[in-house]
């Protein structure tokens, strides 16, 4: 049995280590994407000296003078020097100037290029253009032989007898060994048992994304169809408003009183509310933007007169919050810069895993060669 599965590992570690290798290259350079596009955007900003950022207020203005109505959103950093974000729809924002409240134009658009490009490789083996639907499906069955190879892998690996001497040369690196095989095969090893489990997470929610039969998996393990049971908004939200006895108070009182209770908020995205709307949502971010058990809603009275029911937060389906989650866990983005760095290093391990297998093959199949002549 042990022998079937080695073959078994070898011809698919052979058939698939190329697409393999390039995912987890191209995952490598997506580990911080979110950083480093946020730092170019950042960057375009150009204040003169002794400029002051413009206040809450200013900034919507500026946003209805961009083209913004009602229920568009406008998303305020902490540090008030970075771009501030209009979001129209999911694929139509705008960067504002913090000083200017001008739309920055071309902010980040070559960091941003870069990165699409790189993901268009990663997900659909797409070196030009837009989606490639063969390079699609090749990688999405690399993704899955990956998969297999580490459980294949596993088996492979679990020592015929837990004696600590033998168990820990598989565990860890060692050193002195005599030649390239020999290193290459410790290597193999020792980064297949500590990449496990970030790998398989990788693997998993990759898949969900990737075929719809996954996707269903993950829907109906909560009792639910893909697009069943939507997001809905809680009755503590819902509450009916009382009218405004006073005028409207400016958008920066309504955030100070927000914020009260958040003292490590990162960021406030404002729901622009109608000229005569009586309240106005605000939701407030602690955490990097896609950890939603770091957000909570809040409704505000418009004339300053307070928080209309409850802080609410993420109210998603079970199955929509587990989807959710995979989404980020593909990333390491739900465990916040930790989760990233341990994303990109079970990348990086991938890396060394194809590079060790693959010469780990040649030297077989040369061996192979050589005892069929003689």
């Amino acid at each position: 049995m042990r022998r079937i599965f080695f073959w078994t590992h070898f011809a698919m570690g052979l058939a698939a280590g190329i697409f393999i290798l390039l995912m987890s290259v191209t995952g490598v350079l997506l580990t911080y994407e979110r950083q480093i596009v946020a730092g170019a955007q950042n960057a375009a900003v150009q204040a003169e000296p002794g400029a002051e950022p413009l206040d809450v207020e200013e900034l919507a203005l500026a946003a209805v003078a961009a083209g913004a109505g009602p229920g568009n959103t406008l998303i305020i950093p902490r540090n008030r020097e970075h771009v501030a974000t209009l979001s129209k729809g999911r694929r139509d924002t705008a960067l504002i100037d913090p000083y200017t409240g001008e739309i920055l134009q071309d902010a980040g658009a070559g960091t941003e290029a870069f990165f699409s490009r790189v993901e268009h490789i990663h997900r659909w083996l797409a070196f030009t253009g837009g989606r490639n639907t063969v390079g699609a499906a090749i990688n999405d069955a690399a993704n899955l032989v990956f998969g297999a190879l580490l459980i294949s892998g596993v088996v492979l690996w679990w020592p015929r007898k837990w004696k600590w001497p033998l168990v820990k040369t598989q565990l860890f690196f060692r050193r002195g060994l005599p030649n390239a095989k020999a290193r290459h095969y410790n290597w193999h090893h020792v980064l297949a048992v500590w990449s496990f489990v970030p790998l398989m997470l990788i693997i998993v929610s990759g898949a969900v994304f990737s075929y719809s039969w996954a996707n269903k998996l993950v829907y109906g393990a909560f009792g639910e169809t893909p697009g069943g049971q939507q997001t809905g908004r809680p009755a503590a939200v819902a509450n009916i408003a009382p009218d405004m006895i006073g005028a409207p108070v400016a958008l920066d009182d309504l955030v100070a009183q927000v914020t009260e209770d958040f003292g490590n908020w990162r960021q406030i995205s404002i729901t622009l509310p109608a000229a005569d709307a009586s309240t106005v949502d605000m939701a407030v971010d602690w955490g990097n933007g896609t950890q939603a058990s770091k957000k909570r809603t809040v409704t505000l009275a418009r004339d300053g007169s307070g928080q209309i029911g409850k802080a609410v937060g993420d109210t998603s389906s079970p199955a929509g919050k587990a989807r959710r989650y995979l989404r980020f866990v593909h990333t390491g983005e739900i465990y916040g810069f930790i989760g990233q760095t341990l994303a990109g290093l079970a990348s990086i391990a991938a890396i060394v895993l194809v590079y060790t297998g693959i010469s780990l093959a040649i030297r077989r199949l040369i061996r192979m060669k050589r005892s069929a002549k003689s």
